[in-house]
C-alpha cells in the first residue's frame, strides 16, 4: 500500500519542509495523489479557515486538482493582503503544491517516454 512505503509526517503537520521529501520520492501519480490528499487532511480546520475559500477544500478528486491548487495557492501567495499568520499558512501550501505539481509534471513525462 502506499501508506506503507511513504507514511505521512506528524498529525497536523503542514510545513513544506515536512512533505517535501515525501512528494520527490513518490513513484508514481497514485502515490503522488495519496500523499496530496494526506497533507490536506493534516490542516487543522482553523488554519484552512486562513486560506481563501478556493484553497480550504480538502477534496482532491484527480491529479489534475494538484495542478490547479498549485496555481491558486501561488497567485493566492503573490497577491497577499492578509496578515502574517495568513501568509505564513498561504506559502507553506504554495510551496507544497508546487512541488507536487513539479513531481506530477516528471511522473507524467517519464511514463510518456517508456
Amino acid at each position: 500500500m502506499h501508506g506503507a512505503q511513504l507514511s505521512p509526517p506528524s498529525p497536523g503537520s503542514i510545513l513544506f519542509d515536512e512533505w517535501r521529501g515525501r512528494i520527490e520520492a513518490a513513484h508514481d501519480v497514485d502515490q503522488l495523489v495519496w500523499l496530496v490528499r494526506a497533507y490536506l487532511r493534516a490542516w487543522p480546520p482553523e488554519q484552512l479557515g486562513q486560506l481563501p475559500h478556493d484553497l480550504a477544500a480538502i477534496a482532491l478528486p484527480e491529479s489534475d486538482d494538484i495542478l490547479s491548487l498549485a496555481l491558486l495557492a501561488s497567485l493566492a501567495e503573490l497577491k497577499g493582503g492578509g496578515s502574517h499568520a495568513q501568509y505564513a499558512v498561504l506559502r507553506e501550501m504554495a510551496l507544497t503544491f508546487a512541488a507536487a505539481a513539479t513531481r506530477l509534471r516528471l511522473l507524467r513525462s517519464a511514463r510518456h517516454c517508456e
